[in-house]
């Protein structure tokens, strides 16, 4: 099994951009389109107001999380307050976008099945039309919860494999439990071939140099399974040298582009555990867009506080936070 680096094109990438056309087609519409390439437009012209909504939505069900990971960006920028996000913020929050939403997304700072209406934000997500996705480490979840998961119209849930030993785990996610791991992801595949209409479950790995050495032993262990897809991906290390991977191939630093670029603010939202609207996958702290109230597609996606943060990309070397982001500086796909 060979990772998913696209500029590669191996078979596992195309396999997943197979599944991406099956779900645009699924659902896709042709007032979902049209409203993409208006926001991609948008973009490309940095326009400050536009009359585009987001195409893609993030929720972020809870910022608490199970595990220390040292690489992590609340490792990096300090852990938010506690919060979760309720199934009626979430509805709240995503009804004014639901029409125009081709994919919804279900983690951000903490671990999402810390919160037990998921499954229902999902279920909303995918009834209104929307592809959803979720990212789990797979250690606090029950057999019951997992079932309720995989039968809430889920379209891709990916699990963070971050090793194939307990040494090697204990290192990379302090607090965690491999074996713990490794009996959810024997339930969950287990409830995959039992279930109908299940989610395509693949394995994500961020590779350091504290696991590189076992790459080759996860994805020997996503083929034990049947895992749809695994990816070995590059992660900023910031601070980190020890933990660079040998292999420059999955160092983060090859990926950077000279300058910001960042399309986020044209194309998506993000409605973060304390039930307020920010742009993009940042620490909140930095871009508060506002809560939950009046008209969000008039108040907050055109609002003055987005307007702010649009004029700011639009310069030619952008202030604050979006100055040293290095998520805006890799390329898109």
């Amino acid at each position: 099994m060979s990772n998913s680096f696209g500029w590669r094109w191996p078979w596992l990438t195309l396999k997943r951009g197979g599944r991406g056309l099956r779900l645009l087609a699924r659902y896709g519409s042709t007032r979902k389109f049209a409203n993409a390439a208006r926001a991609e437009l948008a973009f490309r012209r940095r326009d400050v107001i536009v009359d585009s909504l987001p195409y893609l939505f993030r929720a972020e069900p809870t910022t608490s999380c199970s595990v220390r990971c040292p690489y992590c960006s609340s490792a990096l920028y300090g852990r938010q307050p506690p919060a979760q996000l309720s199934l009626d913020d979430f509805v709240r929050g995503f009804a004014p976008f639901r029409e125009y939403c081709l994919l919804t997304s279900y983690h951000m700072s903490g671990e999402p099945t810390l919160n037990p209406a998921l499954p229902d934000m999902i279920r909303y997500g995918h009834e209104a039309g929307s592809a959803t996705y979720v990212s789990t480490n797979l250690q606090q979840v029950e057999e019951a919860y997992l079932e309720r998961l995989l039968l809430s119209g889920l379209d891709l849930l990916t699990i963070s494999v971050d090793a194939a030993s307990p040494e090697t785990y204990a290192v990379m996610k302090p607090g965690g439990d491999f074996d713990r791991l490794l009996a959810n992801l024997d339930a969950v595949f287990r409830l995959k071939r039992r279930v109908p209409h299940p989610p395509a479950i693949g394995f994500q790995t961020l590779v350091t140099r504290k696991n590189e050495a076992e790459l080759q032993r996860i994805s020997a262990l996503a083929g034990r399974y049947g895992a749809d897809y695994v990816d070995f991906k590059c992660t900023w290390l910031q601070g980190m040298p020890t933990w660079e991977p040998a292999n420059p191939r999955y160092r983060f630093a090859r990926l950077l582009r000279p300058r910001v670029r960042c399309f986020m603010p044209w194309a998506s939202l993000t409605l973060a555990a304390n039930g307020r609207f920010f742009p993009c996958c940042a620490p909140p702290v930095n871009f508060d867009l506002g809560p939950i109230c009046g008209d969000p597609r008039r108040d907050v996606w055109n609002g003055e506080a987005m307007r702010r943060v649009r004029e700011d990309l639009h310069a030619d070397a952008p202030a604050g936070f979006c100055r040293d982001c290095v998520v805006g500086r890799i390329p898109r796909f």
